[in-house]
């Protein structure tokens, strides 16, 4: 089965026309760590909602400000060391088969 970063090794993640939510595809599928993942990419604005447990992390990044939001508030160092480990953890270990990818609807916003 292949794993999700030998599919994004040509993919340029500063590209500001690739918009979409990559997640896991049932409930029931957790990565090997036992946490769950939904990446949300729209130009250079990444969200990614983090579950380990019962606890849940939204994590706001904007790549042209290089700025960071842990659940509504400024993050710090290490929230932008987690967001960064959290997103490599994901790639690494998450299977192709055990995905889906949720493209907006035609004429949205990034589209215009």
């Amino acid at each position: 089965m292949a794993l999700l970063s030998k599919h994004l090794e040509k993919i340029n993640f500063q590209d500001k026309h690739f918009v979409g939510t990559i997640t896991l595809r049932s409930e029931e599928i957790r990565l090997p760590d036992g946490s769950k993942m939904a990446l949300g990419i729209d130009g250079g604005h990444w969200i990614l909602v983090y579950q380990k447990d019962k606890a849940f992390k939204v994590y706001k990044y904007d790549h042209d400000e290089k700025k960071l939001d842990v659940d509504q508030k400024a993050g710090r160092e290490k929230d932008l060391l987690d967001f960064k480990s959290h997103i490599e953890y994901f790639f690494s270990h998450v299977q192709t088969q055990d995905l889906v990818t949720l493209l907006p609807p035609h004429g949205s916003r990034s589209e215009k």
